[in-house]
């Protein structure tokens, strides 16, 4: 399997990266996600209890990942 060619994906960030100004940024991770939803009565209009359902268990998912340490983070951080 060969890379992606990164020529086209650098082309397209110079062509479009000015054009877009008043965009909200995505989250950047699980946990920032799931405070938006927390706060967004849009969704908690529309999607009702399932919003709560749903925050848990994602938080769940968000714990387990937070208490996981890769391998780099044992040999480069941890004083072991």
């Amino acid at each position: 399997m060969r890379p992606a060619n990164r020529s086209g994906l650098r082309r397209f960030r110079e062509t479009f990266r000015h054009t877009v100004t008043s965009a909200k940024r995505l989250p950047m991770n699980l946990l920032d996600a799931l405070r938006a939803l927390e706060h967004s009565s849009v969704l908690r209009d529309h999607l009702g209890e399932f919003v709560p359902a749903y925050l848990k268990l994602k938080q769940e998912e968000w714990n387990d990942y937070a208490r996981h340490l890769t391998q780099w983070e044992g040999d480069n951080t941890l004083d072991c």
